[in-house]
C-alpha cells in the first residue's frame, strides 16, 4: 500500500484538540498547552462526534490519542472553565460534570481500539481518557495522579471502579493522598500493560496505519524493552504491605494515628503522607474514604451515577469552588469548610451521597455506547 501523508480532518476549539488520518490510523492530538492539557466542553463535543464519524468508516482501523506538547498529556477537565460556569449558575457547573461523565462511559463503551501515547502526566478527568480505552503506551516520563482532594472535590470520573479494585489498599492510598505514580506502579497495579520508551511512538502509529495487529505488536515492544521487570522498581509494590497495614484503618484519623506512629525506616515516607493529607479538604477525604468502600460493589456506570450525585454536593458547597478562586485566580491557600476532620460528622458525609433532590445521570447500555 502506497503510503500517503497525514491529513487533517479536522481542528477544533482553536486547534485545541486536532483530529488526522495516515492510512488505516486515525490520531486524537491534545493541543491545549497553555492550561496544561485541560479538556474543554467544546474538546469533549468534538472528540464524541469524531469518535462516532470513524466508527463507521471501516478503513479506519485504530485511534491513537496523543498531546502535541507531551510534559502533560492531560491536567483534566478545564477548571477555569467550571469556575465560569458556576459563576453563571450550579445548573452550568453541574452539565460540564455530566457531559464529562457521559464522556468517560462513551469512551468505555466504543467499540474500535483506543490507544493512548503518553510520555507525561495525566491527572483528574483526564486519566478518563486513557483509562477508559483499550491500550495505554506509557512512555519513561508517564506518571499518573488523581489529585482531586486537594482541590476541595473527590476523585471522580468513576475512577473509584478501579481505585477500589487495587491491591493492599493502594487505590484508597492514591485516593486520599493524591499521590503520583510512575509506569512501574501502573504496570504493578493493572492501569496499563505496555511500558514503552517514547522513542517508539512513531513506530507504533506507523505501524498501526498499515493495520499491524496490536497486540502483538505492543507486547513484543514491551518485552524488548525488558518492561516487564520494570515493576521491581515500583515503590508502592515495595511499600504494599505498609499502605495496606496502614490504609486498613476505619477512618481518617486512625490512618493519621498510624502514619504518626511510624518511628523507623519508614518515618520520612509517612511524614510525606501526612502532609499530603493535611493539604486535603477534610470533608473531601471523609467522602472520598466513604466513596471507595462504596465503590467496591459498583460497576463503571454505577460509580459514575454516584460521581454525579457526589459533584452536585460538592459544587453546593464551598470547598470546591473555593479552592478553584483560591489556587488559580488568587494564588492563595484554600480555606476549607469545614476546616477540620473533628468537624466532619458522619451525617455531614451522608447527605453527600444523598439522592433527593439531586439530578441522576442517564446513562445509555453498553451495547450502544458511543457507536449510535
Amino acid at each position: 500500500m502506497q503510503k500517503k501523508d497525514a491529513m487533517p480532518i479536522q481542528n477544533s476549539d482553536i486547534s485545541r484538540i486536532e483530529f488526522r488520518q495516515e492510512q488505516r490510523l486515525a490520531k486524537v492530538i491534545i493541543n491545549h498547552s497553555d492550561r496544561k492539557n485541560a479538556i474543554t466542553k467544546s474538546m469533549r463535543e468534538d472528540l464524541i462526534s469524531t469518535y462516532k464519524k470513524w466508527v463507521a468508516e471501516p478503513e479506519i482501523y485504530a485511534i491513537t490519542i496523543e498531546a502535541q506538547e507531551p510534559t502533560i498529556f492531560s491536567s483534566g477537565a478545564d477548571l477555569v472553565e467550571i469556575h465560569e460556569a458556576y459563576l453563571q449558575s450550579k445548573a452550568d457547573a453541574v452539565a460540564l460534570f455530566r457531559q464529562e461523565y457521559e464522556t468517560m462511559w462513551s469512551i468505555e463503551c466504543y467499540t474500535k481500539p483506543l490507544i493512548t501515547m503518553i510520555n507525561g502526566a495525566v491527572m483528574g478527568g483526564g486519566v478518563g481518557l486513557i483509562q477508559f480505552g483499550t491500550h495505554i503506551v506509557a512512555g519513561e516520563n508517564f506518571s499518573w495522579s488523581m489529585p482531586e482532594v486537594k482541590m476541595g472535590l473527590f476523585p471522580d470520573i468513576g475512577i473509584t471502579y478501579l481505585l477500589a479494585k487495587m491491591p493492599s489498599n493502594i487505590g484508597l492510598y492514591l485516593a486520599l493522598t493524591g499521590r503520583s505514580i510512575t509506569r512501574q506502579d501502573g504496570l504493578y497495579l493493572g492501569l496499563l500493560e505496555h511500558c514503552i520508551d517514547s522513542q517508539h511512538f512513531e513506530q507504533i502509529q506507523s505501524q498501526l496505519a498499515q493495520a499491524d495487529p496490536i497486540d502483538p505488536l505492543l507486547d513484543n515492544l514491551h518485552r524488548s524493552s525488558n518492561a516487564n521487570q520494570s515493576i521491581e522498581k515500583s515503590e508502592v509494590a515495595q511499600k504494599a504491605a505498609l499502605i495496606e497495614q496502614i490504609f486498613s484503618h476505619p477512618t481518617i484519623e486512625t490512618i493519621l494515628e498510624a502514619l504518626k506512629a511510624q518511628d523507623d525506616e519508614h518515618e520520612s515516607w509517612a511524614k510525606e503522607v501526612i502532609a499530603d493529607l493535611q493539604s486535603a479538604a477534610p470533608i473531601s477525604l471523609k467522602v472520598t474514604l466513604e466513596a471507595m468502600k462504596r465503590a467496591k460493589n459498583l460497576k463503571l456506570e454505577e460509580a459514575l451515577e454516584q460521581d454525579y450525585i457526589l459533584a452536585q454536593h460538592f459544587l453546593s458547597a464551598n470547598d470546591f469552588i473555593g479552592s478553584i478562586k483560591a489556587r488559580l485566580f488568587e494564588k492563595t491557600t484554600p480555606v476549607w469548610m469545614p476546616a477540620t476532620l473533628e468537624e466532619v460528622s458522619e451525617s455531614m458525609v451522608a447527605g453527600y451521597f444523598d439522592e433527593n433532590e439531586s439530578e441522576k445521570l442517564a446513562l445509555p447500555p453498553r451495547e450502544l455506547g458511543v457507536d449510535k
